[in-house]
């Protein structure tokens, strides 16, 4: 009970919220995340999928953001802006060679259509969360 109280002050707060290392759990969440930047189309399998690793990482719902926005938008991107996207998926080793680990908050969101695009399809994960990771 005193955890999930605890969890629920640190998601409230404006205070920056530590980022755990990357570990497996956090590698587990960059590649369950990295699947809304495929040139695919996700659909509801893809969206279980990454609500399932997002509620076993055990992540608040601020880090999950930050990993999303401020770890994966910058690097990835760029893939749906490309003609031919990678549509497989990136290696373990690939995205530990290429995405930089925040350690504080940074600014979540990007512009554009990519963002917009991956606006709606967090909104697909999020409505399989609980109601603080909106």
């Amino acid at each position: 009970m005193f955890s999930f109280l605890r969890q629920r002050l640190i998601a409230y707060r404006r205070e920056p919220v530590p980022m755990p290392p990357v570990d497996e759990r956090r590698l587990a969440l960059w590649r369950a995340l990295s699947e809304l930047f495929l040139d695919t189309e996700p659909d509801d399998v893809t969206f279980d999928y990454i609500a399932r690793v997002v509620r076993e990482s055990g992540y608040l719902p601020m880090q999950v953001k930050q990993v999303l926005w401020a770890e994966l938008f910058p690097v990835l991107a760029g893939n749906l802006r490309s003609v031919a996207g990678e549509w497989a998926g990136w290696s373990d080793d690939w995205l530990l060679a290429h995405i930089k680990p925040v350690t504080e908050l940074a600014p979540l969101g990007g512009r554009g259509g990519v963002a917009r695009e991956i606006r709606r399809c967090w909104q697909a994960v999020a409505l399989r969360l609980p109601s603080d990771f909106e």
